[in-house]
């Protein structure tokens, strides 16, 4: 699986431009055949992002579900219409907010740490999972973020908060 790609594909689509069809090829075709033991997927143990930041350990994969999902809504709309593989990756990722809130007792819209909740917060803000109200949480997220609340007491990767929420820096606390 070419990482960099997704990474790109997805922060094309996220920023409102245009994808090419061979990006459009790419997500259609080429991801869920990569990715068809979804979602037990084998991922590498740690990733490069474009924006200047790695990724490493368990935050992977949900920095993938968040690049295809994000990626998925340009080429198939928000219901990722006419792909099962894209709305069982929706499915995937929203159980995974849904048991960091309910089973371990984490603020709402967040993830199981700083890392995947910073890949998670893009995928709320385009209101990328159809069962949440993902306006209302992404900006309970970005509060989080802001105040220094939950996890985010320390503060997280400057490149990788820069990522998630362009505009708003991390302050050192």
């Amino acid at each position: 699986m070419d990482y960099g790609r997704l990474w790109t594909v997805a922060d094309r689509a996220r920023s409102g431009k245009r994808v090419s069809t061979d990006d459009v090829t790419f997500v259609r075709d080429f991801v869920p055949a990569e990715f068809e033991s979804f979602p037990r997927l084998v991922l590498p143990n740690r990733v490069h992002h474009p924006a200047g930041f790695s990724v490493a350990g368990a935050p992977v994969g949900t920095f993938v579900r968040a690049a295809l999902l994000l990626s998925a809504q340009k080429v198939f709309g928000k219901r990722y219409e006419h792909s099962a593989f894209y709305q069982s990756v929706e499915k995937d990722l929203a159980f995974g907010i849904m048991r960091s809130h309910f089973h371990h007792g984490y603020p709402k819209g967040t993830h199981c740490c700083v890392h995947c909740t910073l890949a998670v917060y893009p995928v709320l803000e385009s209101s990328g999972i159809r069962y949440f109200d993902c306006k209302a949480l992404a900006g309970d997220v970005k509060r989080l973020i802001e105040s220094g609340g939950w996890r985010f007491a320390n503060p997280p990767s400057e490149k990788m908060v820069r990522w998630a929420l362009p505009g708003l820096r991390s302050k050192p606390r």
